[in-house]
């Protein structure tokens, strides 16, 4: 991604960043045909069921709707877009599909690491003990995904298929985690770089060193932020040539700094660009002693809180230039 050079002054940067939005959407309308069509199909396999989806979903959806799909993330586009009441059917298998459908049409390309089962977030065994990990019951810091991997993840999609604790997805954004740092401090940001790390889902120890702000045309001002403080690893975040104490200063707004929340009911699908907003969760609310029972025997029938992940990068399409398929065939 291209330097910062193009950024004119402090002030210039936080007005650029003010703008990025999240996009609300009701599905409703939708819910009653999704529902009757899963009654007579449900018992096909989940690649038909997605296929089958995608198209209904493309049929039925207004335009103002489908107009987000190829926009999260953009300059010109929202950085999130949070869909409610897709539907109100308690079914992993239906949740699972309507996830993979609309991750599909986000142009959201999922990501399967070797050392992580990823897409189902549910209560595991030890929960209780366990603060920022997803199948846990402890509260997670602001972050962007897998800071400290090779590649760079675009999006991060979520879909509720049950949530009895009612406890939302937070997610930030950087406009309003900035807003404390004075002129030299967004200056000394813009330059900074980070060693990033990974966690307790990862075995062994994998570091990345990134840029922590970015700029490109397309996508605008993109950021590496990782406020997570691992129980063996410690600080996910780390300040490489200097500016620790810019990243302190913004840890230490963390606990009043302004956020937002998804919907946490069943059928609440929400898709983040991961470079532009830090996603989090409070402590689910149930206490200890019950998160432990629960997780004990925890399946997808029986966990009070499950929801379907993807994450990776956005597909790209590349224009086909017509001439030179022309001269290759003679």
């Amino acid at each position: 991604m291209p330097s910062i050079g193009r950024i004119k002054t402090p002030s210039h940067f936080r007005d650029q960043i003010s703008k990025e939005k999240t996009i609300t959407l009701d599905f409703s309308y939708l819910t009653g045909v999704i529902e009757s069509w899963w009654k007579k199909n449900a018992q096909l396999d989940t690649h038909t069921l997605k296929t089958q989806l995608i198209n209904l979903l493309l049929t039925y959806l207004h335009a103002e709707d489908t107009f987000h799909f190829d926009k999260v993330g953009l300059a010109d586009g929202c950085a999130a877009v949070c869909i409610k009441d897709v539907f109100k059917l308690d079914s992993p298998k239906l949740a699972l599909t309507v996830h993979e459908a609309l991750a599909d049409l986000f142009h959201l390309t999922d990501i399967k690491y070797d050392y992580e089962e990823h897409k189902a977030l549910y209560l595991k065994p030890s929960a209780e003990m366990y603060r920022e990990w997803g199948n846990g019951h402890g509260d997670i810091t602001p972050h962007s995904d897998d800071l400290y991997e090779n590649l760079n993840v675009d999006y991060l999609a979520l879909t509720v298929c049950r949530d009895i604790t009612k406890t939302p997805t937070a997610y930030y954004f950087p406009s309003d985690l900035l807003c404390d740092l004075n002129d030299d401090e967004i200056t000394e940001l813009l330059t900074m770089q980070a060693t990033f790390i990974s966690g307790k889902n990862v075995s062994g120890l994998k570091e990345r060193v990134r840029r922590v702000v970015e700029f490109s045309e397309l996508y605008g001002f993109h950021f590496s932020l990782d406020f997570r403080i691992d129980s063996e690893n410690g600080e996910r975040m780390r300040a490489k040539h200097g500016g620790q104490h810019v990243l302190d200063k913004i840890r230490a707004g963390l606990p009043n700094a302004k956020h937002h929340v998804s919907t946490a009911e069943t059928g609440t699908f929400l898709i983040v660009a991961n470079h532009k907003i830090l996603h989090a969760r409070p402590m689910l609310n149930m206490d200890a002693n019950e998160a432990r029972d629960q997780a004990h025997n925890s399946t997808f029938s029986t966990t009070p809180r499950l929801l379907f992940r993807s994450k990776g990068p956005r597909k790209h399409y590349f224009p086909l230039d017509e001439t030179t398929y022309t001269a290759e065939a003679h």
